[in-house]
């Protein structure tokens, strides 16, 4: 994905893709090859390859999901219903009706019907760090065609409320030619990461406050983007009343001048729950913004011990709670496009993070194998690396990102 940022790239997801055909999801087997998985599902390995991203076709890993088009799944060795309508997001129920099943027991090579979401339109966008001119066109001539929106990434607000410049802006003239509305994300980051104290200065201060609204108004009118994304992370639980009188300010300021906000908050699953992000006060932020990013993902994160990024359960219920206080056509979901690699030998270390495309690269050097936790509707695999250590990688693919748009 080149220069597309790593770390914090997400797609942001309002409703399930309308351009996608029929697909299936089929889970790689020990002795399958790309020719005889389209043999099986009567299409081409050129086409596989391409819908896949699979650069190498002789190095299939038992365990690697691959999306195929068409809605019928041919029944494999150690299949069941439970198995296949799990992997779909669909129930026994609707597999029965769909295919006049006279019962739940299945033969090997029995084909069976899909049942397929209603396809609607979708709304997506990625953060976005600019690069060379060059790198710059790539991307948005690449992604023009998958996404709607991009955020810039990222400039960053000081302790008396001035803004820092960002390399690479003549991209957002190339965005809006390329039908990528351009928002300019906004941080509390410092060297040291996200920065509550800063957070505090700036909110607690009303001229400091009213310094940064006016600049962010300037930015988004000089340079046209759309509007702003304010992702103001790790904020302390009394900023909360700070914090939404600062979003509804800007909001007003900014529909001065046609300009859009949008804020990123952490997944929650209660109005204070859990209490350390209580700083983030659903219903509130989201009636003064024009959309809330969910970040639906890290909780498993580099710091901490290896799991899933984003487990179906907690994602669920994040879900869950802001539909009840938002307006679901306000609500962006956070996916994460990335790996977390765990040193578990070495716990002093940080995992890194790397795409997926890394991730099934490595796997298929030094695992030979990926596990998918339905639990936790995420695959993973481990590994030893040259010296000995023991690592395990959580990542996303189409059985895990299936659950979190359908």
């Amino acid at each position: 994905m080149k220069k597309f940022l790593l770390t914090f790239l997400v797609i942001t997801c309002m409703l399930p893709m309308s351009n996608v055909h029929a697909s299936i999801i089929y889970t790689v087997k020990e002795s399958d090859s790309l020719w005889g998985i389209s043999e099986k599902y009567k299409t081409s390995p050129d086409k596989l390859q391409e819908i896949n991203g699979i650069k190498d076709p002789s190095k299939l890993l038992p365990g690697q999901s691959l999306s195929i088009p068409g809605n019928e799944y041919v029944i494999d060795q150690q299949d069941s219903l439970w198995k296949i309508a799990n992997l779909h997001q669909t129930s026994i129920e609707q597999i029965v009706k769909l295919n006049n099943l006279s019962s739940e027991t299945v033969h090997v090579g029995q084909r069976l019907k899909i049942p397929q979401s209603t396809k609607r339109n979708i709304d997506a966008g990625a953060f976005f760090l600019p690069s060379t001119p060059a790198e710059n066109k790539w991307m948005m001539d690449f992604y023009s065609e998958y996404l709607s929106a991009i955020g810039f990434f990222e400039y960053r607000a000081n302790i008396d409320g001035d803004l820092s410049s960002l390399h690479g802006e003549e991209a957002i003239k190339l965005a809006w030619q390329k039908g990528l509305t351009p928002y300019a994300t906004i941080t509390n980051l410092t060297s040291q990461g996200f920065d509550s104290d800063l957070a505090h200065s700036l909110l607690a201060d009303s001229s400091k406050q009213q310094t940064l609204i006016e600049n962010l108004a300037t930015l988004v009118d000089q340079k046209q983007y759309k509007g702003v994304i304010i992702d103001f992370e790790n904020l302390k639980p009394k900023d909360r009343a700070l914090y939404n009188t600062f979003i509804e300010k800007l909001n007003k300021r900014m529909k001065k001048i046609g300009g859009e906000v949008g804020v990123s908050i952490p997944p929650m699953q209660g109005n204070r729950q859990p209490a350390h992000h209580s700083a983030y006060d659903y219903q509130t932020l989201g009636t003064h913004s024009d959309f809330i990013f969910l970040m639906t993902y890290n909780w498993h994160w580099s710091g901490g011990e290896a799991g899933s990024i984003a487990p179906i359960k907690q994602v669920d219920e994040t879900i869950n709670y802001a539909v009840s206080v938002i307006p679901s056509n306000k609500i962006y979901l956070g996916i994460a496009m990335y790996a977390y690699d765990w040193n578990t030998t070495s716990k002093a270390k940080e995992a890194e993070a790397y795409s997926q495309q890394k991730a099934l690269s490595i796997a298929a050097k030094k695992s030979g194998k990926i596990n998918y936790s339905f639990e936790k509707a995420t695959p993973w695999f481990r590994y030893y690396d040259d010296a000995g250590d023991l690592h395990e990688v959580w990542f996303e693919d189409a059985r895990s990102l299936l659950p979190s748009i359908a």
